[in-house]
């Protein structure tokens, strides 16, 4: 296949993911109102959401139709990035286009849902009440759900950790042995992603981030180890000695 095919097929691949992911966004455009209802459940009771320009209602919807539209589109933007690069696999590496299709989607769907029932009721009480009854919230609609929608990516894309460590290690591509050894730098990086999704300083919000990004790399770890393809001792051989 010349480049020119590469280029085509490419095309092709992208204008199937982004008509899925427009077709998608407007089933979520749809249900907007159910989708900001239900992205306000973690706020107590007596806070409201408000808009303070023109736009800002606009803006939210089409916010939240583009990231459940994604969350919807999932398995089909996994399988047309999938259909892109299996061309390039051995067969007996192409027969795990369904599991890792399948559990993208899903790595992504569980990250969003723990964002979501566990990260937010516990932060959003502590974030919110640091005055007391001093003073009055008055919430802005748009960094209200701008804010959440980070938060919930952000884990989804934590989430989808163990599944790239497992098709890498098909592939040949990492061992666990590599991972074990950037465990320092690997921690080190995720504190200080922590440190930046975390708006306070207290050390509870921090380490509802923290802790599940040292656990899914350890997690990775794991799934890495029991998958990773055997390496012939010939094939190993070769590499010790350079």
């Amino acid at each position: 296949m010349t480049l020119v095919d590469h280029l085509g097929e490419l095309r092709t691949r992208l204008f199937v993911a982004l008509g899925g992911w427009l077709v998608a966004s407007g089933v979520a455009f749809a249900f907007r109102f159910q989708l900001l209802e239900w992205m306000r459940e973690p706020l107590p009771g007596s806070m409201s959401l408000n808009y303070f320009s023109i736009l800002e209602p606009f803006v939210v919807s089409m916010q939240l139709a583009t990231f459940f539209g994604l969350v919807i589109a999932a398995p089909l933007i996994v399988s047309q990035i999938w259909a892109f690069i299996a061309p390039g696999l051995y067969p007996e590496e192409r027969r795990y286009a369904i599991p890792f299709i399948s559990m993208t989607a899903l790595a992504f769907a569980a990250g969003v849902a723990f964002a979501y029932f566990v990260v937010l009721p516990l932060t959003l009480p502590i974030l919110l009440g640091f005055l007391g009854q001093e003073a009055q919230g008055l919430l802005s609609i748009g960094r209200y759900i701008s804010a959440l929608l980070l938060l919930m990516g952000v884990f989804g894309l934590m989430f989808e950790m163990p599944v790239v460590g497992f098709l890498l290690a098909r592939l040949g591509l990492v061992r666990a042995s590599g991972l074990v050894q950037s465990r320092r730098w690997a921690i080190v990086i995720g504190l200080l992603v922590a440190a930046v999704l975390t708006p306070t300083a207290d050390p509870f919000n921090f380490a509802l981030v923290a802790v599940p990004l040292v656990v899914l790399y350890e997690v990775t770890i794991g799934v890495v180890r029991v998958s990773q393809r055997r390496v012939p001792n010939h094939e190993r051989a070769d590499s010790n000695a350079s």
